[in-house]
Formats: C-alpha cells, sequence, structure tokens
C-alpha cells in the first residue's frame, strides 16, 4: 500500500498519545527513574529480539558502519531526550511538557527540505506546519497561570533540551533508515539503552535496587504505558522509513492532542475555547496532510 506510511503515523499517533496520559498518571507516585529503568526491562528485549536475526545470519556487517552509527546516534539522542522528557513531566502539566517537545518537526522540516532535498506538496506542507504551529500555541495556552509559572528554570531547560534531542533524533533516525532497515534500526538500541540508563542513574545518584520499584497499581500503569510507547514506536520508525520526513515527523508529533483530550477526562486538566479551537487546527492539519 503506497500511502501506508500515513496509517502506521496516525497509529503511532494514537498510542504515544495513550502512553504519555499512562506515564503522568504512575509519576504522581513513582520516582521518574523507575520509568527510566523500564526502558531496561522493556525496550532492551525487544531490541534483542530485533537485533538477533542479523547477527546470527552475519548480515549485520554488511551494512555500512557510517549507517550503523547514524542509527546509534539516533537512538541515542532518543533516549536522552525521552529520559529529560520524563524528568519535565514529573515536575509539570503532561499537556505542556508533551506540547513543546512536540515542536521538534521545525528542526526536521527544516533539514528534510535543505538537505535532503524533499519536496512535499504545498498543501501537505502547510498542514505539516499547522499542526505545528497549533501544538506550540497549545503548550503556552494549556495550563494557564502554571504553565507560564512553570516554564522557567530548571522545568524550562529540560523542555527545550528534550526538544533539541528529539530533533536530532529525528533527523538521524531519516539518516539512518535511508540505509538500514526498519528492524534493524530497532535492533540497535539494544547498543544503547543499557549504557544511557546507568549514565542517567549515575548523575540522579540513583542505586539500582532504587530504580525496581515494589508492585503497585502505580507501577503496573507505568510497565502497561512503556509497552504502549513501544508499539507506537514501532509505527513510528516504519512510517518514518517509508514516508517524507517532513511530513511523518510533524504528523506524528500531533499526539499532544490526544493527551490533552485524555488528560481533560482522566487528569481533570481543563480545556478552553481557544485550545478547542487549536485541536480542531491540528486535525484540519492531519487531513491536509492525507492529502498524498
Amino acid at each position: 500500500m503506497e500511502d501506508a506510511w500515513l496509517l502506521l503515523a496516525l497509529g503511532a499517533v494514537l498510542l504515544y498519545g495513550v502512553s504519555q496520559v499512562g506515564q503522568k498518571l504512575a509519576l504522581n507516585d513513582i520516582p521518574a527513574s523507575v520509568v527510566v529503568f523500564l526502558s531496561i526491562l522493556i525496550t532492551t528485549p525487544i531490541g534483542i529480539v530485533c537485533l538477533a536475526p542479523y547477527l546470527i545470519s552475519g548480515d549485520f556487517f554488511e551494512y555500512d558502519a557510517g549507517a550503523l552509527l547514524f542509527g546509534i546516534l539516533a537512538a541515542t539522542f532518543g533516549q536522552l531526550g525521552y529520559y529529560l522528557y520524563v524528568e519535565a513531566a514529573q515536575r509539570g502539566p503532561i499537556s505542556v511538557v508533551g506540547s513543546i517537545t512536540a515542536a521538534y518537526p521545525i528542526m526536521v522540516v527544516a533539514f528534510a527540505i535543505l538537505v535532503l532535498s524533499e519536496r512535499p506538496g504545498g498543501i501537505q506542507l502547510l498542514g505539516a506546519l499547522l499542526v505545528t504551529a497549533s501544538m506550540i500555541a497549545l503548550s503556552y495556552i494549556h495550563g494557564g497561570t502554571s504553565a507560564r509559572t512553570h516554564l522557567s528554570g530548571r522545568y524550562f531547560m529540560l523542555c527545550i533540551a528534550s526538544l533539541l534531542l528529539y530533533g536530532l533524533w529525528a533527523i538521524f533516525t531519516k539518516l539512518a533508515l535511508d540505509e538500514i532497515p526498519s528492524l534493524l534500526f530497532l535492533g540497535l538500541y539494544t547498543f544503547v539503552v543499557p549504557p544511557t540508563v546507568y549514565a542517567y542513574n549515575k548523575y540522579k545518584g540513583v542505586r539500582l535496587r532504587h530504580s525496581v520499584s515494589s508492585w503497585s497499581v502505580p507501577f503496573m500503569i507505568a510497565i502497561i504505558a512503556s509497552e504502549v510507547g513501544n508499539i507506537g514506536f514501532f509505527l513510528d520508525v516504519y512510517a518514518v522509513a517509508q514516508g517524507p520526513a517532513s511530513i511523518v515527523f510533524p504528523l506524528i508529533a500531533s499526539y499532544p492532542v490526544v493527551v490533552v483530550v485524555l488528560a481533560y477526562g482522566f487528569l481533570k486538566e481543563r480545556l478552553t475555547k481557544i485550545e478547542t479551537i487549536l485541536i480542531g487546527a491540528v486535525v484540519l492539519g492531519i487531513i491536509l496532510v492525507a492529502t498524498v
């Protein structure tokens, strides 16, 4: 199916939104270090399964070293961005954090057009930019005074650093997926997740035994949210591999709409008239992007 990337991207949007709301619920009761440690418990085994066929067959060593390096860098930037996102999410409204970090496609669109020579249709590009602009506006408006209070000092720096790292992740992901299969790219996370989690715990001064939570409802929610997020990531990677980066990344970045709607329903965060209009603008942008 020629436009399968569109369905994959929309699936990733839904799963990412559900995952982030679940994580926020869990982070109300368990520390960020526990959620980060789940990367080893859940992401690493999945990565090993994805990588194993290429190591067993020897095909892994046939791919260009530069492409594999791009994949490793992408995974590293992505994991570090995710860790900073989790830290920020524990400190402020999930709808605000998610919306700010979702602005990273601005970097990707510029890179795709200037470096990758992508030439998306005018209507599609307008839709992608509408999605991104609406999400940036939503990030400022949602949460009202609370949002503006939190957007200062360390909280603000965590959000911006996460945004930049996600942008680098997206750029290097596209470069890697132009040269290696999606499944192999996912397998490369095996080499990245354990050392980055170790570095995170070292920086935070968290011992391993403190990263493992006792069984509780919040911990189970965190596990489920992580699993849902990983499925969304699979769809994300396959969508990027098949579609234009200047369109796919802004589309996937619209997942905060799902977060805001679910936060309104389950986290008791308020939804104003202006926010409703902005959500409608995102939906309109998605419709324009879908004119492929």
